[in-house]
Order: structure tokens, then sequence, then C-alpha cells
């Protein structure tokens, strides 16, 4: 052989080996099929859309809609997103802002000058994109806990709640459901329109987004995705049903379908847009808004530093992810889009038996599959074994919790059994002490039950004055104590960390 052949043919063999080529977003979506229909009773219902910014890559539906019916889940299904509304609200405020409707760089206290926070938290000192990046140093539980499960408070009560329920917490960013809520307030002070009313004219209306709204009364009942929770193979789902209109609030307040959620991760990956979401406004909107720990955890199981008008912005294998899950009793979704690997993906649930770990799985093993990871496959037949698995520690850490907590000493042994004239005595209308709602205690044929808005519970009787409120057939019961005067007359309760003072209003 001659030298210099010889000495090619050895440079040759010590150059590294040519990378592996990626997956095109095509064959990592038909991949992610495969690896869907590999795991076992992926139930009621699970639905993916994989999208660039022109095509449908994947549309996987599978199951039903409700578990009780058995009508099918669909790509037009409407399903309950939850907290993926702040990217939508996010949006919403950068298009008001641009007009000079509601500047995203005003101050609590240019709107609401008399306000007052605790503990020297200064209102002129945080901006409305502050609320809208979890930046702002307070929080009010017993809002949030009102707005998701009780009923929206009047808007104009906003600062009075604040100043009454708010408290300071250490600076920087704290993900909470609160600025979202406070700037909604705001907008409609300002405005006199609704959030509700401005996504649906400037967003969803726009986006041609059909199956989408901010109110679930917009659909039939037996269109939407019913919320279900998993009792076990011998009992199968507990439907939830629908949330109501009363508690769809603008940190959580959605639904929309496989469909209609593939536009919108279309239009923030530069597809076709209505005019005015011109590339500006979507930049505005993915801007980082508030740094964030990347070693914190979070549900993404990614490293995450950013914050940007509800899409947390994450890292994957050197990628710049913008991603959001929703999470709610009987429901988990999430959606994620990839601006320089150019594709978006989103991911429905309509249980939440261990969906929540899956729906972030399901976007994680995408990804590998797209960047060629070289763990992809064995993760993939990790995970189809997992799920099962999870789904069965689950429950059995459910039921487990629920022994646990009924045997706990303050319940005495459930030993009390009040006959109906005794049960009846509790019924009645109760006020809020601090929160501005009315609380109904009616007895019927399953006993004593409480209604606060949207919320509902059965109270079983344990020890006199002493009931456990709890409405799925998992819940563990929450105290409910009721206060009797010195004449042993009732006067209230205590239910959640709040009092209710009986009224006869």
């Amino acid at each position: 052989m001659r030298p210099i052949l010889l000495l090619l043919l050895l440079s040759l063999s010590l150059m590294p080996a040519a990378p592996a080529r990626a997956d095109t977003p095509a064959e990592a979506s038909e991949k992610l099929r495969v690896f869907l229909d590999g795991i076992p009773d992926l139930g009621p219902g699970y639905a993916v859309v994989v999208v660039d910014r022109d095509r449908h890559l994947l549309d996987y539906v599978r199951g039903q809609r409700d578990a009780g019916t058995g009508a099918p889940l669909t790509l037009d299904t409407p399903i309950y997103i939850a907290s993926q509304t702040k990217s939508y609200l996010g949006l919403l405020a950068h298009i008001l802002d641009r007009r000079g409707v509601l500047r995203l760089d005003s101050t609590l206290a240019d709107h609401w000058p008399e306000l007052e926070l605790p503990d020297g938290v200064d209102p002129s000192a945080w901006t409305l994109a502050d609320l809208l990046n979890h930046r702002v140093p307070i929080s009010a539980d017993a809002i949030t806990v009102l707005e998701s499960y009780l009923q929206s408070p009047d808007p104009a009560g906003y600062p009075q709640l604040l100043a009454t329920l708010a408290t300071a917490r250490p600076a920087g960013f704290d993900y909470d459901n609160l600025g979202y809520n406070v700037y909604a307030a705001i907008l409609f002070q300002k405005t006199g329109k609704s959030w509700q009313q401005w996504l649906d004219e400037e967003l969803f209306r726009p986006l041609g987004l059909a199956h989408t709204s901010t109110r679930t009364s917009a659909f039939d009942d037996a269109v939407l995705a019913a919320s279900h929770t998993w009792l076990g193979d011998a009992e199968g789902w507990e439907r939830i049903g629908s949330k109501p209109d009363g508690v769809m609030h603008s940190a959580g307040g959605m639904v929309t379908s496989p469909n209609d959620l593939a536009r919108w991760l279309q239009l923030h990956l530069g597809g076709e847009a209505p005019d005015g979401f011109d590339a500006g406004l979507l930049a505005a909107a993915h801007r980082k808004g508030a740094d964030v720990d990347p070693k914190a955890r979070n549900a993404y199981e990614l490293p995450c530093d950013g914050y940007a008008f509800g899409w947390n912005q994450c890292n994957f294998e050197g990628h710049r992810l913008f991603i959001h899950g929703g999470s709610y009793t009987g429901a988990r979704t999430m959606m994620a889009f990839a601006p320089d690997l150019g594709v978006g993906i989103g991911v429905f649930s309509n249980s939440d038996n261990m969906t929540g770990w899956l729906t972030s799985r399901t976007i994680v093993q995408f990804l590998q599959y797209l960047v060629d990871h070289p763990d992809a496959e064995s993760w993939a037949k990790t995970r189809q074994g997992m799920y099962p698995q999870r789904v069965a520690d689950y429950l059995k850490f459910r039921r487990e919790q629920l022994a646990t907590i009924r045997a706990e000493p303050q319940w005495q042994g459930w030993r009390w059994t009040p006959k109906a004239g005794e049960l009846a005595a509790y019924a009645g209308r109760y006020r809020g002490e601090r929160l501005p709602v009315m609380a109904e205690l009616a007895t019927g044929s399953q006993g004593l039950q409480l209604t606060i808005g949207a919320l509902q519970r059965r109270l079983a009787p344990a020890s006199r004055d002493l009931f456990g409120a709890s409405w799925l057939r998992l819940d563990p019961p929450q105290p409910l104590r009721f206060l009797r005067d010195q004449a042993g007359r009732i006067t209230g309760f205590e239910f959640d960390g709040e009092r209710y003072l009986r009224t006869t209003d």
C-alpha cells in the first residue's frame, strides 16, 4: 500500500465518529406515539399535540372525556388547564400595555393610592409587571383559596382584602396566584371590563379559538371533559365534573381543546398571527421578568432560571424551553415550546392519578427523542414501567393517609351519632368573619352538608360540635368545629383557618 494512502486511511480511522443525527420533529413525534401506546390504562382520557410553526406533527388522543357516560375525548374537547391561564393573561397584559390601556410599569400605588400593605411593603415600589412575574413580596393564602375554591370577590374590595389578609414574605420570586388575581382586579377597575371579556376580545376571537373559554358555562356540560380521580380497580373512576364559573379565576380559569392549544403554541413559535401579534409583542411577553434559582425543585425536573409572564424558562440539554403546567383536583395539563428547536407540545389529562408526573415526562421524553439523547429509549422503557407502579403507590398512599388522619385523637373515635334533630340545630346561614362570603349548612339524606360558594363538603359527625368535612371518597377529613356562647347557643364555626358567624340575614 502506498504510504500516502496508508496515512490517509489511518487518519480517517482516528477521526472521531460523526455525531448521531438528531431526529426530525416528525420522527420524534412518531416515537412519542409509540411510547404513549406502550403505557396501559392511561385513562380516563389523554391527549398530546406536537406542532411546529405551520403543521401538526402529532395529534394523539385516547380514552374518554367522561368516564360516567363513556363519551370519547377528542381534539376539540374543552379541558380545564388551570394555571396555564397565566400565559394567556401575560400576553394580554402586553397587548394592553402597548395600547396604553394598562401600563405594565405602573405601580400598585398608581391604581390604589390608599392601599396599605403589611410590614412596610411599599405599593409604589412594585409594578404590574412584578405582579405577573411573582415578585411582589406579599402572600395571602386566604385570597387564593377564596378565588380558587369559593367564589370570585368584588374587584373593588381587593385593597381591603390585601390590607386585611396579606402578609409580607421574603423578597424575590415566589410562584403564587395572587399577583394575577390582583392584576385582574386592577384591570376591571381601570377599564370596566373583566379579564374574561378582554381575553375573549383580544385573544380567543382573533386567534379563532372556538373551543376555548374562561367560563365552563360556554359549553354544554356533555361536551366538556369531566375531571376524575382514581379509586382502584374495584371502584374505578370517581367523576368530579367541571369547575364552575364562579371559581374560574385569572390565575387558573380557562378550558381549551388540544387543537386550540396547538394554535396557541404555533403563535409563540412565530406561526401565522392576526394583525398586531408581531414578533416584538411576543418577544416582550417572552422576556424574563424574574430570576429563579435553577437548583430549586420544580414540577418539570429541569433547571429553570427565569419566569416570563406565565412561562417558566428552563434549560433542556442546552435548549431554551418555555413551559407551564396546570394542576387542579381531577385534571393535569402541561405545555411547552422550544424556539430554537422550532417545536411546541401540549399534554392533557382529565385525571389527577399521577398524571402530573406523566405530563412532564411526556414532554421530556419527546425532547429526548428530538435531540437524539443517548438514553431516550432506555428512559422510555423505564417510564412505561414506572407509571403503573406510581399509580398503585399513589392510591396506596391516599388510602393510608385517609386511615391515618381518621385515626387521629381529635376525632375521639367518631363515636358521636347525633339524631336528626340535633343535626338540624346546626343548619343555617353563616357569614365569613374575614372573607366576603356566605356559608350555608343544610340537612339532607346524607346528613349535614356545607356550601360556601362553589365549595361543597359533607360533614361526618365525630364528637359534639366537631365534624369531619370532605367531599371525594379519598379526601382526608378537615375539622369543622362549631362555636357556642355561654348560654350554649351555636354562634358560628371554624373551618380551614377561617371563622364563620351565624346570621339571620
